[in-house]
């Protein structure tokens, strides 16, 4: 099945740009105080230890051989299954708005090994703003996208990446290779506990002040999102994998309230850990928001 891996996307389907990432690439430093510069400092230094810490603790089964042969055998069936739904995606998003098909992004994978990652194409890179992070009500979120993106049917065509060995069906979202430079012993995974903890987070970081927002993803979700899945991916079973891949297929069919909860508590979760190894100063997620208001408008004063 290591074969696999030399399969290529590239003669079937053409070369475009990216319509989105799903991290922060930059932090704007204009108008920005020490103390944010620093907290950020801190929180990447924090999240880029955590991952190489928890790299080497991942359990026997999420390297085991028997994990990417059921990987392998899920992505080859699930391509089957959902080719005449993706047939019809793909068509949409053809006749919906104008730009290719596919949205193709290079990320970071096993071993520190780069691949292409497969999206069908949610957005329209040239609208809207210019920001890294997608909030709900994006202007640059296509109709046909919304439809996509709300059922997770974006993410289909990465079954092709776990065809390939790219990818698994449980891990870590698989992250832009200038972000940080993780050598993860495990595959990245299309689905795991952070991307069901977060899976509204579109709608969690609307909450947030526009001019804070990826001050508060970098300093807040990013790391909890490591947080959470590396955590998983240490303890990870056969059972546990098959639980998340349940209870995100019953997320991508049935709506909930809670799951905007849950990507708070996660934070909270997070923040604790880190003041409980007097890593990190927290506060609770509202008091933060409000903060993060203040400081907005004392900043709008000055200016």
């Amino acid at each position: 099945m290591g074969g696999m891996s030399s399969l290529s996307f590239d003669n079937i389907f053409p070369s475009e740009t990216g319509d989105r990432s799903e991290d922060v690439k930059h932090i704007p430093s204009a108008g920005r105080t020490a103390r944010f510069h620093a907290q950020l400092s801190d929180a990447r230094s924090n999240t880029a230890l955590s991952l190489k810490r928890t790299v080497g603790d991942a359990s026997p089964w999420a390297l085991s051989g028997a994990r990417r042969a059921l990987d392998f055998t899920a992505a080859a069936l699930a391509l089957i299954v959902f080719l005449p739904l993706m047939a019809f995606a793909a068509a949409m998003v053809r006749l919906g708005s104008p730009g290719p098909i596919f949205f193709r992004q290079k990320r970071m994978g096993r071993h520190g090994r780069e691949f292409t990652l497969f999206k069908f194409r949610s957005m329209c890179p040239k609208k809207g703003s210019n920001s890294s992070i997608t909030v709900s009500g994006d202007a640059r979120i296509t109709p046909v996208g919304a439809l996509l993106r709300r059922y997770k049917l974006d993410e289909l065509p990465q079954f092709w990446n776990v065809l390939r060995g790219d990818m698994c069906l449980v891990g870590p979202r698989p992250k832009l290779p200038h972000h940080e430079a993780l050598h993860m012993a495990c595959r990245p995974g299309i689905t795991g506990a952070a991307t069901l903890a977060f899976r509204k987070e579109e709608e969690f970081l609307s909450e947030i002040p526009e001019d804070q927002l990826e001050t508060f993803y970098e300093l807040f979700v990013k790391p909890a999102k490591a947080h959470l899945d590396l955590e998983y991916m240490r303890k990870a079973t056969f059972r546990s994998d098959l639980e998340i891949v349940w209870r995100t297929a019953t997320a991508c069919l049935f709506s909930s309230e809670e799951s905007l909860a849950e990507s708070a508590e996660a934070i909270t979760q997070y923040e604790s850990a880190q003041s409980a190894h007097g890593r990190y100063s927290s506060a609770p997620v509202s008091q933060l928001v409000a903060a993060q208001r203040a400081f907005s408008a004392g900043l709008h004063q000055e200016l």
